[in-house]
């Protein structure tokens, strides 16, 4: 028997003390361990880290340096071809394929002359006056400024290629720009970056480019090349800082979830970003090889310490041990015996003879109590309270089990502990005063509060003093768990009070009916809006709230919303501070089943939405220069009059007018000016037309004219005199005054035409006008080709 407790209780406080220096002794290594490596860690990967950044900067110079090789060889190829001084497109052909050398450099150029047209083609003459590149950015801006440009990645028309261009102007004699040298790169080709474009960072890391619009420029995966970076719906937080203008090294993850070191570096001749990504796992490849190192060691110093500590602790309480064992075979036996060997005159002689003690003192306590003890046990461990019983002195002498788990006691303790000891500090405090009063022979009940698994929890402790003859000699204590119902109580206290703060300051009119329609709820909204009370409203009817007319008005709606329809309506309403516009919505209330059991009515004050709705509508649809109405406005107004005139079988006359020598005003006199010439012709044309025509500014100096019920040409020629005529005075501007005439283009439709074609024949007759010398207005030849499929022309031409 005393080798088998031997063995179960071998690893008690021996193996706690154990434990204990062996964590010690960890927690101390790990923690020198920890701190040193975290420094060598960061130490490290900040060195890589600035590594990256100096090759990815000197790889970002180097790339600088090809585009500016290449811009110089450009600009010096220019100037040669502006030293010969060309008069025409002739020659230019020969003067490129005398300069194939430059097919080392770029995979194409050409000359483009001032109208977009390509004139010259290093890759052959196939293209020569085929193609028309006026609308690109690059052309754009060089014909603009007069100077080259390094353009952003675009895909080319003809082979598909994703491209950057250089351009060179060639200026003839008098500084104007004759042609435009494009240079071509293709980004997919290894000659984009040359050598550079092998270079790797660790394994599988890799170099790309992106723009600062996200576009990436050159990518080892070709096939994403001019997609947006992050095409793919996963963004990644350290391109998308780098491309706001930030340099430097960033962890980050990629759209495959490799976590990697990017170092990003701004390239001074285009603005793009250069990028260099190191997956994490090989650029720290080594640092965590050491941490590895590190971490075993203190594992095995860790070991061997623990080991030593243990065979130390077990030698030196090998008499607490037999001493234990002891007493677990004392609790196990009815009688005592006491401790055959001789104690000795340390702490362990102490506790050996005070358990010898206090033994004897057990059994005879246990010997009084036995009888009652049974039948109280039977009953209290069945409560659902704590039962206890503390003599005058406040000695614990009875306790249920709900008592003994509160604070991890046992049976053993009965008798031993007192009512402080027995409770934490807190609860005692509590219930001290209610023990006075108990010991003075008067029963009391209270509540309180404890620490119930880290936060508050209530009780409710009754005392009732044991009385005989010679006194108070106890007291009985009966304590219930009350949190559940407070917390309840408490909830339903604050949702009250959260709801009612959160209801009166909604900017809504919010309440609540019962399926009587009387008021169960109003939040304070009928005090600052109506000036009601909204206490005066509760457990009223609906109908002695908003009046007979108008309850009237809402019982139909009401009857559709108790039977389960959610309603929405407008309504005007007199407010303190006015008249509003109210939004009202009713809700029906369902239960668990989903009967409906109540109603609830929202009203919101939708003013100064509806205002702005109107404004909003106003200024979509007139321009904002001229007061007249704008293209969609005109669009609108065709499509109804197209309509009337198929069901009538009149036909509708259109005049499209542009202002002549517009541009020249812009562009010798300012926008400014120009502005002030529409606003003026704007005016004038108004008051040409009738009330019945409609009249709008189409886009830029173009405008148009809708007549419907035109009678004959002669009708719609008297209309373009007119207008003519109220063009030919002098414009007065806050500068100068000039001339501005216009030029119109006259068509009336013609059987089932659709507006499309209406429109082009205008649109030719303009330019027919133009054409004989301006400042007049041509009739559009009779219809000979079916009408095109789209039935609004003229739509801005998208970028190539």
């Amino acid at each position: 028997m005393r080798l088998q407790i031997s063995d179960l209780t071998q690893f008690s406080l021996r193996a706690r003390l154990s434990a204990g220096v062996v964590a010690i002794v960890f927690l101390t290594t790990a923690g020198i361990a920890g701190v040193a490596l975290y420094f060598i860690k960061r130490n490290m990967q900040a060195t890589i880290a600035e590594e990256q950044f100096e090759r990815i900067s000197a790889i970002a110079d180097a790339v600088d340096q090809k585009f500016l090789s290449r811009r110089t060889l450009l600009k010096t190829f220019g100037d040669s071809v502006e030293s010969r001084n060309f008069t025409g497109a002739e020659g230019l052909q020969d003067l490129v394929m005398q300069h194939k050398s430059l097919k080392e450099a770029f995979d194409n150029l050409a000359f483009i002359d001032a109208q977009g047209e390509i004139v010259a083609n290093l890759n052959g003459a196939q293209q020569i006056g085929k193609i028309n590149v006026k609308d690109r950015d690059y052309f754009k801006g060089t014909i603009s400024t007069g100077a080259g440009v390094v353009s952003q990645p675009f895909r080319n028309r003809i082979s598909g290629l994703a491209q950057v261009a250089m351009t060179e102007p060639v200026l003839d004699r008098e500084g104007k720009v004759a042609y435009v040298i494009a240079a071509f790169i293709t980004l997919s080709e290894q000659n984009f970056l040359g050598e550079l474009a092998n270079v790797r960072f660790g394994k599988s890391g890799y170099m790309f480019i992106v723009n600062t619009a996200g576009i990436i420029v050159d990518h080892p995966d070709k096939s994403r090349l001019l997609q947006h970076i992050d095409a793919d719906g996963v963004p990644n937080p350290a391109v998308d800082r780098a491309i706001a203008g930030v340099e430097g090294a960033a962890e980050g993850v990629n759209r495959r979830g490799v976590h990697a070191l990017y170092a990003f570096k701004r390239l001074q001749q285009t603005n793009w970003v250069l990028g260099a990504m190191y997956p994490r796992q090989e650029a720290f490849a080594k640092t965590e090889q050491i941490e590895r190192f590190a971490w075993t060691g203190a594992l095995l110093l860790t070991l061997l310490a623990g080991g030593l500590t243990f065979a130390t602790v077990r030698s030196q309480l090998a008499p607490l041990s037999r001493l234990r064992e002891h007493m677990q075979v004392s609790r196990a036996n009815s009688g005592y015996t006491p401790l055959e060997e001789e104690p000795g005159y340390d702490e362990v002689g102490d506790l050996s003879y005070t358990f010898n003690s206090l033994m004897r003192e057990r059994r005879a306590a246990q010997q009084r109590l036995q009888s009652s003890e049974r039948f109280l046990r039977d009953v209290t461990d069945n409560l659902p309270a704590v039962v206890a019983y503390f003599d005058s002195k406040q000695r614990c002498l009875f306790a249920n089990k709900p008592g003994l788990r509160m604070r991890g006691r046992t049976q053993a303790d009965i008798g031993r502990m007192t009512m402080q000891e027995s409770l934490p500090d807190a609860v005692y405090r509590q219930l001290a005063p209610q023990v006075a009063k108990a010991l003075e022979g008067t029963p009391t009940r209270t509540e309180g509060t404890y620490e119930r698994k880290g936060k508050e929890g209530f009780f409710e402790c009754h005392l009732l003093p044991d009385m005989r003859d010679e006194g108070v000699v106890g007291y009985y204590v009966m304590t219930f768990d009350i949190t559940e119902r407070k917390q309840a109580e408490m909830r339903s206290a604050s949702s009250e009070r959260r709801l009612r703060g959160l209801t009166d300051n909604v900017p809504a009119l919010l309440t609540e009916l019962d399926l009587e329609e009387r008021v169960v709820f109003c939040n304070g909204r009928y005090l600052t809006w109506l000036g009601i009370e909204p206490a005066s409203m509760m457990n009223r009817h609906i109908r002695e709230i908003i009046g007979e007319a108008n309850y009237e008005v809402r019982k139909p709606l009401l009857a559709r919303a108790f039977a389960g329809e959610v309603l929405s309506f407008e309504q005007t309403a007199e407010l303190l501070i006015g008249e509003r516009t109210l939004q009202t919505t009713y809700l029906p209330q369902r239960n668990a089943d989903g009967a409906v059991v109540g109603l609830y009515v929202v009203a919101h004050d939708v003013t100064d939405l509806k205002q702005k709705q109107r404004q909003l509508d106003t200024l979509a649809r007139e321009d904002a220069l001229t007061g007249l109405p704008n293209r969609r406005s005109f669009e609108e107004h065709v499509r109804e009059a197209m309509a009337r005139s198929r069901r009538s079988g009149k036909p509708v006359c259109l005049l499209f007018l542009d202002i002549d020598y517009f541009k020249s005003i812009n562009d010798s006199l300012g926008h400014a000016a120009g502005d002030a010439v529409l606003r003026e012709f704007g005016r004038r044309l108004k008051e040409s037309v009738r009330e019945t025509d409609m009249a709008a500014r189409y886009a830029g100096d173009e405008f148009v004219i809708l007549l419907e019920n035109a009678g004959a040409a002669s009708e719609a020629g008297t209309v373009a005199q007119k207008v003519l005529a109220a063009m030919r005075p002098a414009f007065h501007l806050s500068s100068r005054t000039l001339q501005a005439t216009a030029s119109i283009g006259v068509a009336i439709s013609e059987g089932d035409e659709d507006f499309s074609s209406l429109f082009m024949r205008a649109d030719a007759a303009l330019y027919a006008a133009k054409k004989e010398g301006k400042n007049r207005f041509m009739m559009a030849a009779p219809r000979t080709e079916p009408p095109d499929s789209n039935p609004w022309p003229r739509q801005e031409p998208s970028s190539a």
